[in-house]
């Protein structure tokens, strides 16, 4: 509405508006406020009758002009209803906290009666009432500071203030006023009972809905700003940790850094551990906390920069978190964007990551260059990745990517003129043939391991015979005297679809999923993937414990007729002799189970996650590039 504007409005849970209206005094030209005047009649055009020292008096309006609808940056103190088509007038200089602006004078009026001392020591018997325990307490005249949208779990509500310096209180009893309410309200609520949720003083059940008596007061505003209001910059407090029902709930201003990764903060949250002037440490303890996806949207990550203009100190128990829930909440300035990675997709195809989400359209395929020279004919962003379509690349070359353009982020920074390059290796076409890799192994579950699996995938552009194919494991510890043999085998023969039915082929594009049935008995595996079933040696536990843990081990398909290996992954470092002598059906064969350097990622019981080719498929003959470790298990799918 552009200004301060009185009005009392009441929702009752049926969602009925009373209007009141205001009674005069009714004698002649004396008056107390505009509403005495009505008698006098209608005033000439662009003038009214306003009540000047009680007496009705004519005043000239001081309208904007037509042209100037809409076009107004509003101040920051009131969200506009859009009813009102842009012409509505405001008070100028805008009015106080305890004021109200008088649209027909356009002057800002005392609102009468109004005792914030008075407020805040309402609000303060509310903070100190006893936790369900039934309660009768009024809080008059107090200001909406921030409303809480529902989020996760999360209860929804307002916060409740009367001064710069608290006390506060979050509302969450009062769903039926709560969409028509916004900061800057200045409402009356009756409190029927308190309680205390994680730390948290709530009103949870309100005798009626709020009642607004007057709107856009400028809460929002800092307490040193003209006009003041009752955000506090608390960057330089030390305690707001240790002295935290001290600011609970309060209006808060911060400036400061972000000092560590994302954490889950309760359902649909995340917190960052933050440093500020009177803070220089992070730690759990002191964590700024967002919905998950506006933290996604805004990109924040470690090292950026912020300054929360007004937010709600929320806690969870002893925890501090100072909490944003809108965009516009934050002010970011976050580090220069880098380029992590660039690997081939394909043969034509390039995807490039950056650690921060990318300004579509700063991206052209111009921007970018490849050495040995290979032409780049497109270029399309998605958040922080970039996928190139090249000329055709040349089988395990070695290629460097330079970024030459000015791609920025989303916040317009442009890349770190230090991380703009990358290398990566060409790959060759997908084979018109069958071929099968050995494609994700999760072969260490957190806690027991009961969920191991090995993935095995066509990436050609024929059905794979699985007749006379062997899936191989050895342990790199094995003795070193010759032969060193495998520890378990299993003929691909055995496999089966999901119904139970003999499987004799990998079609093109399938996936094979090896584990043990317990495995099968407990996931959901996407249609059309086949099934081999894995034991391991024990007689007691052949559920678990199938697939050998540690560094120096490895898996292999060997096609029995000839003795040759058609693809391996040896993984984990270590110094363990990678060759074996495995048993054909062309004889003993030493085979070496090592693709040009074995993995450096590695899968561990303290994280889920497993060893996966990236991007899906791929095969460049080196386990280390083609493998890296996923948080993201994907049996019988593409890796992600």
């Amino acid at each position: 509405m552009g200004g301060i504007h009185m009005l009392k409005r009441s929702w009752l849970p049926a969602l009925v508006t009373t209007v009141f209206i205001t009674v005069g005094t009714g004698c002649g030209d004396e008056c107390v406020d505009q509403f005495d005047c009505r008698d006098k009649g209608t005033a000439p055009a662009g003038q009214t009758f306003a009540c000047v020292e009680n007496k009705c008096e004519l005043r000239t309006l001081n309208l904007p002009p037509e042209e100037d609808a809409g076009t107004e940056v509003d101040a920051g103190t009131e969200v506009d209803a859009g009813t009102d088509g842009g012409t509505s007038v405001t008070c100028a200089p805008a009015c106080t906290l305890t004021q109200v602006c008088n649209t027909t004078t356009l002057t800002c009026e005392n609102v009468p009666g109004i005792d914030l001392v008075a407020t805040s020591a309402q609000i303060a018997a509310v903070l100190a009432a006893t936790d369900k325990g039934a309660v009768s307490l009024p809080i008059t005249n107090a200001f909406v500071t921030y409303i809480k949208p529902p989020v996760g779990t999360d209860p929804s509500g307002y916060f409740l203030q009367a001064e710069a310096n608290g006390p506060a209180l979050f509302v969450a009893g009062d769903q039926a006023a709560l969409s028509g309410l916004a900061v800057g309200d200045r409402v009356s609520v009756t409190v029927t009972l308190k309680d205390t949720i994680d730390g948290v003083r709530t009103a949870t059940t309100l005798a009626a809905a709020a009642t607004v008596a007057s709107s856009g007061h400028p809460v929002q505003n800092l307490n040193t700003a003209t006009p003041a209001g009752l955000a506090v910059d608390r960057s330089s407090a030390a305690d707001l940790q240790t002295q935290l029902a001290e600011y609970e709930s309060e209006l808060v201003s911060l400036t400061g850094a972000i000092a560590g990764a994302s954490a889950s903060s309760g359902s649909g949250h995340v917190a960052f551990n933050i440093t500020t002037a009177g803070i220089t440490t992070g730690n759990a303890n002191f964590r700024l906390r967002t919905p998950a996806t506006l933290a996604s949207d805004l990109d924040l990550v470690q090292g950026c920069n912020f300054t929360l203009k007004a937010g709600p100190m929320w806690r969870f128990t002893t925890n501090a978190q100072p909490s944003a829930y809108n965009a516009s909440d934050l002010t970011l300035s976050c580090p220069a964007p880098k380029l992590l990675q660039a690997r081939a997709l394909s043969s034509t195809e390039v995807r490039l990551t950056f650690d921060r989400k990318l300004n579509a359209a700063s991206v052209q395929a111009t921007d970018f260059a490849i050495s040995p020279a290979t032409a780049i004919s497109a270029a399309t962003a998605s958040g922080a990745q970039v996928t190139l379509t090249t000329a055709e690349q040349t089988a395990s070359t070695q290629y460097t990517l330079n970024v030459t353009g000015q791609v920025t982020d989303s916040a317009g920074k442009e890349l770190d003129a230090a991380a703009k390059s990358a290398t990566f290796v060409g790959l060759a076409p997908a084979p018109t043939g069958p071929s099968l890799v050995i494609n994700e192994i999760d072969y260490d579950n957190v806690g027991t391991d009961s969920a191991e699996f090995i993935e095995i995938y066509n990436r050609g552009g024929q059905a794979a015979d699985l007749s006379d194919v062997l899936l191989v494991l050895v342990n790199g510890d094995a003795s070193a005297t010759p032969p060193r043999k495998e520890y378990l085998r299993f003929a691909l023969s055995d496999t089966k679809d999901a119904a139970g039915a003999a499987a004799t082929s990998l079609p093109a594009g399938g996936y094979l999923v090896a584990a043990p049935q317990t495995f099968f008995d407990s996931v959901t595996l996407p249609a059309g993937t086949l099934r081999l079933v894995i034991k391991s040696a024990s007689t007691t536990t052949p559920n678990s414990d199938i697939i050998q843990n540690g560094s120096g081990d490895g898996v292999g398909l060997i096609q029995n007729a000839t003795g040759t290996l058609i693809d391996t992954v040896f993984y984990e470092n270590g110094a363990q002799n990678s060759t074996f002598t495995i048993t054909t059906a062309a004889g003993d064969k030493s085979l070496n189970f090592m693709e040009g350097t074995r993995t450096s990622a590695s899968d561990s019981t303290t994280a889920a996650g497993s060893l996966q080719r990236v991007p899906n498929g791929s095969d460049t003959n080196n386990n280390d590039y083609d493998f890296a470790f996923g948080a993201t298990v994907s049996p019988g799918a593409a890796t992600p």
